[in-house]
């Protein structure tokens, strides 16, 4: 799958800054390599786009089933109309994605906090807008290469604010 795929498709184009700008829930599930249900979640989310600045700060945090919570803050800059770069504090360098029609592909490295320590995984995430604003994403999960896990994450905003709200000029 390539991202261009889904450029010019019918569906509502997918634009970070206008998706998670406000506040934003997801529900998710993580899967072992085999199929296995691991680990249910649920998410809390809150966007702030910086038009001055030309950032989206993102704050993320996901509340597992097993009492675990992990929370990720990241700052996203738009480089171009459909390319996108990423921080956040345990992320090894920077996390790139591309965006086409109501796409986004994001792929990074993360240390992720676990009972023993941190573990150094891949993320290769996909995520598609589906009309009524709510947005789809599957993560593949690897450790030194190897698939782990898969992450299927459902989000949309809560009550009125189900429509992504409409930002200012994306242009850089």
């Amino acid at each position: 799958m390539q991202i261009d795929d889904f450029a010019g498709s019918d569906r509502p184009d997918l634009v970070l800054e206008e998706f998670f700008a406000g506040t934003v829930e997801g529900w998710g599930v993580m899967q072992s390599r085999f199929g296995t249900l691991q680990r249910q979640f649920t998410i809390d989310a809150e966007g702030t786009w910086d038009e001055r600045e030309r950032t989206l700060r993102l704050v993320e945090t996901y509340r597992f089933d097993d009492g675990q919570e992990d929370r990720l803050e990241w700052l996203l800059t738009p480089v171009d109309e459909r390319t996108y770069v990423g921080t956040e504090p345990r992320v090894v360098g920077k996390a790139e994605g591309k965006q086409a029609g109501n796409a986004f592909h994001w792929t990074y490295t993360r240390d992720v906090p676990g009972e023993n320590g941190s573990m150094r995984l891949g993320f290769d995430d996909w995520f598609w807008l589906q009309p009524g604003g709510v947005l789809i994403s599957r993560a593949s999960v690897t450790k030194l290469g190897i698939e782990v896990a898969t992450l299927s994450v459902f989000y949309r905003r809560p009550g009125p604010e189900a429509e992504p709200r409409p930002s200012a000029d994306r242009s850089p």
